[in-house]
């Protein structure tokens, strides 16, 4: 038998081959992975949707987005803004998630004066990572910590609070008074959904932050992984003017808290939005006073667009180029508008 080696020609054109066959192959591996990643996150905002039926069927009402009702000893002690634990965090016994919700109180404020730490009964869960709050295209990690704890549980899935506007205009990013099917310190009937739980979103994705915390200049991230802040009242033409960013903590730090850097957003921005984000908070006397305002549009790692739960349950697949009067159409639980297409 007469033996052959290869030339050093043949075995460049090999492994040139094989670079081709590799550089044809990882695109679709990495289409696969995240086609694989979207239906998941997808099945986490349909546990969600189960778990907010569940919650309706046990107390008549839908969780508000944060209940801003103290309790005694702390009525008059502190803001009714502490108060601030999110939607899941009420739906936490019905998604499995007892051990957290047994070492939780919420019936306590979140924060204390004039330290602002997470009290001790709470901050076992605060700092939990619960994957099903988090969608696999995203890190999956801890943004950050703080209020006398070392690291928050992240989250990616918000409630909605609707269009983020009054009547399309000021006062703007308001949780308050909101016209979502979620708002803060009152629950929603299902009867006030007059707009139709199929037309109405719940639920949507945010993207976990990145950056440097209370940065100023220039934008320490992409807009997809930042926020602005500015002075109240919330203004678009300040919003365009931000040059605070990230102020004090990352988008998405906790799935605990409510306000809308964390557990909630709003439709004043499309899907995936070429603007960042921006939060201001509330300083007026009153109930309102400390709430953080914001414009927080839907964000996702998904190629194109974002996963939407409506009120019915169902989750789709909205793309960024959904027509803003739609998408603004989805975000209310009784705006009157007539039913349309989220594809179109």
């Amino acid at each position: 038998m007469i033996r052959r080696d290869l030339t050093l020609i043949e075995l460049l054109v090999v492994v040139g081959i094989i670079g081709v066959l590799i550089g044809l192959l990882l695109p679709a591996v990495q289409k696969v992975r995240e086609s694989a990643a979207r239906t998941k996150c997808q099945n986490n905002l349909k546990q969600i949707g189960l778990a907010l039926h569940n919650f309706e069927s046990a107390r008549a009402v839908l969780p508000p987005v944060f209940s801003a009702d103290p309790k005694p000893p702390f009525v008059g002690v502190v803001p009714a803004y502490f108060y601030s634990w999110s939607v899941l965090a009420e739906l936490s016994p019905y998604l499995e998630q007892t051990a957290i919700y047994n070492r939780m109180n919420t019936q306590l404020p979140m924060y204390t004066l004039p330290s602002l730490t997470i009290l001790p009964e709470n901050q076992f869960a605060v700092q939990q990572t619960v994957p099903l709050f988090l969608c696999p295209s995203d890190t999956g990690r801890p943004v950050g910590g703080g209020y006398g704890v070392p690291v928050f549980g992240p989250v990616n899935y918000a409630a909605c609070v609707g269009t983020g506007s009054t009547g399309g205009a000021a006062p703007f990013g308001s949780p308050w008074d909101a016209d979502g099917l979620f708002r803060a310190g009152t629950p929603t009937k299902l009867a006030e959904v007059s707009d139709g739980l199929s037309g109405t979103a719940a639920f949507s994705e945010s993207t976990l932050g990145e950056g440097a915390e209370s940065a100023t200049g220039a934008m320490p991230a992409s807009v997809q992984k930042v926020y602005g802040n500015v002075t109240p009242p919330l203004d678009p033409d300040k919003c365009a003017a931000a040059t605070i960013w990230n102020f004090q903590k990352r988008r998405g730090y906790l799935w605990a808290s409510g306000e809308i850097r964390c557990a909630s957003y709003n439709h004043y921005y499309t899907p995936n939005a070429p603007v960042p984000d921006c939060v201001t908070n509330l300083t007026a006397p009153g109930r309102q006073q400390y709430t953080a305002a914001g414009f927080r549009a839907a964000r996702s790692n998904h190629r194109g667009g974002v996963n939407l739960l409506l009120a019915d349950g169902a989750v789709r697949f909205v793309t960024d180029a959904v027509k803003p009067d739609v998408w603004l159409a989805v975000s209310t639980r009784a705006g009157g508008e007539a039913a349309s297409d989220l594809t179109e």
